[in-house]
């Protein structure tokens, strides 16, 4: 078990637990899943909606968003479709990260991707309505203003209501915003919180309020530390990507020569295609320091054969899931941020170390190895052995008898 300080100082080592193959593995299939479903429905979106699907990928590429279009009911729906997908996938995804990074912490070493998983699917249900529930809270007191509001149109009365009550009016206000916070706060410490407690949607409810309510200081000032390390941990991993795509480059252009030159030249302008509006974006904020992890504007693409062609598409498929595992890292870094100041908040408010105590998922391995122990000690013991009884000799015992008889009539 790694002993913690309780402190910001934990915080810093989310980079370094989050940078695992087990951790960015599962950081990564969750990112794949959950953004491919939603390219695929916005896309469908689109298509509903009328549009052309060719001027889309024009403007959006791998990147589509349905906001600014006039989109149909239908297609609205299915881009919201899209939207909750991507949502759930992540929370999922993260509740996998926590836990894998949780039993870490714990000094279980053997705890698998799949077994991550595995956790995070139990959890579906719990990590949904955690969020959902608080936002239910937020819908019935945003529908019982409004209610309110229409009661004041009566008149005399309404109006007079209004004002007498206005104290009440201001302070449901004043806990809707509350709530409201708390809503952010389970978004996003919910997969955190049931990674470490292994506990329901009302646990989750409970810490989010209750840790908004006692530490809320430490909470913003915690969450700004580990948004600063996950963007931190995505430049310098993103830096040495390119150096290493750089070298790669190098050392077979040795050997390919130019052909290489062309092929790698053309891959890496398809990539920078399918996700210009993020490579734009990326510039806007970053300037020229975009250039240390983003590949130039400036490829020279030549004519290529139709084996190049083709190998070329191959290859930018490959960057591109080169640069999705590259994404995860700083995903995977601000799930591990997260697990570790629920660890840290948790111990501060209530005093408890949940390092310490076994869940319960740990509780029913500990059965189940348990079984095959108690099995095997019972298999080993030697088995009473059992003590014929004797029987009782009768067929001789009648022949002693009619013996006896005959000797007497004899007699």
């Amino acid at each position: 078990m790694v002993a913690l300080r309780f402190d910001y100082r934990d915080l810093f080592r989310a980079p370094r637990l989050a940078f695992s193959f087990q951790r960015l593995w599962i950081q990564f299939l969750g990112l794949l899943v959950g953004y491919g479903g939603y390219v695929i429905l916005t896309y469908l979106a689109f298509l509903i909606g009328g549009e052309s699907l060719g001027e889309v990928w024009k403007r959006f590429g791998l990147l589509p968003c349905a906001f600014g279009y006039g989109l149909n009911f239908f297609g609205w729906v299915v881009f919201f479709l899209g939207v909750a997908f991507l949502v759930m996938a992540w929370l999922v995804t993260a509740t996998a990260v926590s836990r894998a990074v949780y039993m870490n912490l714990k000094g279980n070493t053997f705890y698998t991707w799949k077994d991550a998983f595995a956790f995070a699917r139990k959890k579906v249900g719990a990590v949904a309505a955690t969020p959902a529930a608080i936002f239910t809270i937020i819908i019935i007191m945003a529908a019982v203003g409004v209610v309110v509001g229409v009661a004041g149109r009566i008149p005399y009365v309404g109006e007079l209501g209004i004002s007498l009550l206005a104290v009440i009016w201001y302070a449901a206000s004043f806990f809707l915003v509350f709530v409201g916070l708390a809503l952010l706060v389970a978004f996003l410490l919910t997969p955190s919180i049931l990674a470490a407690t292994d506990d329901d949607a009302f646990e989750g409810i409970f810490q989010s309020f209750s840790i908004l309510a006692s530490q809320p200081w430490r909470l913003v000032l915690y969450e700004a530390l580990v948004k600063f390390l996950s963007l931190a941990a995505f430049v310098v991993f993103a830096v040495f990507a390119k150096q290493a795509w750089n070298v790669m480059t190098r050392i077979l252009m040795c050997g390919m020569g130019d052909k290489f030159a062309d092929l790698s030249f053309a891959a890496t302008n398809l990539v920078q295609g399918w996700v210009l509006p993020a490579v734009d974006w990326i510039r806007y904020f970053t300037g020229d320091l975009g250039n240390f992890f983003l590949f130039s504007h400036d490829l020279m693409v030549t004519d290529l054969s139709v084996m190049m062609t083709i190998s070329s598409v191959i290859l930018a498929v490959i960057v591109f899931l080169i640069g999705m595992f590259v994404v995860s890292y700083p995903f995977a870094t601000f799930n591990a941020g997260n697990t570790l100041l629920f660890l840290v908040l948790k111990k501060k408010k209530d005093d408890e170390n949940l390092l310490e105590r076994k869940d319960r998922e740990e509780e029913i391995e500990g059965e189940e190895e348990s079984k095959p122990e108690e099995a095997l000690e019972t298999s080993s013991k030697p088995k009473a052995r059992r003590i014929p009884k004797r029987r009782r000799p009768v067929a001789r015992k009648k022949a002693s008898a009619s013996r006896s008889k005959r000797r007497s009539r004899r007699a």
